[in-house]
């Protein structure tokens, strides 16, 4: 049923913010069911600097109104480090602005990835990011104000997005592993942002391997968006936040 047609349970187009990376398209119909698709438009951030992410910001209005000429029900803003530059709360202005210009309800990266962590009942955070410090520590901050607590994080530095795509997969595991077992005390679970870098296969190897839960941006993703769309049923085996759908 379908077969051939875009979207025919669900479409939803999605803003990246770096020219899209291939990996996390194919993992996308890896993982979701037959009838999801997305269609995708990309902004102009080559490097995690303030001036290319404030750059970022400007077009994602535009990049709203295009995916809106493609019959999408629902736009998902990707990428945290241009929200959290903001401040706390930006998340929430953004999608309402994006929502105006488009006429679509639109979800955030940081706003699913806060609903999908307050759903796990995640209080206290390990975090591993390839970012500059400056950025961790503005996450940090962005989700104290949400009342979550990252209790140890750490970052590989990179700034040039290029870098980030070379990092080997297992790159995310192992760091994510370590910041987890560096944590003084056990925190409730881990958070690893950035599309760029690491593999939706890495969550159930974590959540199994250290047994605790895992947030992604892709896991966050595939989550809000089916959730939206009312898609209903789990996606086995790659961890708990998708198994619950």
């Amino acid at each position: 049923m379908g077969e051939g047609i875009t979207g025919w349970r669900l479409h939803v187009g999605v803003i990246f913010p770096t020219p899209i990376p291939p990996r996390a398209i194919r993992e996308w119909y890896e993982v979701v069911p037959d009838g999801v698709d997305i269609t995708c438009v990309s902004l102009t951030i080559q490097q995690l600097t303030d001036a290319d992410m404030e750059d970022a910001l400007k077009g994602m209005e535009r990049a709203a109104k295009q995916l809106a000429n493609f019959d999408v029900e629902v736009i998902y803003q990707g990428g945290v480090p241009p929200v959290v530059a903001r401040g706390p709360g930006f998340a929430n202005e953004l999608a309402d602005r994006l929502s105006q210009a488009c006429g679509l309800p639109v979800i955030t990266d940081m706003s699913a990835v806060i609903e999908a962590m307050r759903f796990l009942k995640l209080r206290t955070l390990a975090m591993a990011t390839p970012f500059r410090q400056f950025i961790n520590d503005r996450l940090v901050k962005y989700l104290a104000s949400e009342q979550i607590t990252v209790a140890h994080n750490n970052a590989l530095g990179i700034e040039r997005n290029t870098e980030i795509r070379r990092l080997l997969i297992p790159v995310e595991y192992n760091l994510a592993r370590k910041t987890f077992l560096e944590c003084e005390k056990r925190p409730d679970g881990i958070y690893i942002p950035c599309g760029g870098w690491g593999s939706i296969h890495n969550v159930g190897l974590l959540e199994r391997d250290l047994d605790t839960t895992v947030v992604t941006w892709m896991n966050a993703w595939i989550w809000s968006a089916m959730k939206h769309g009312k898609v209903a049923g789990p996606i086995e085996d790659y961890g708990k936040l998708l198994a619950s759908l």
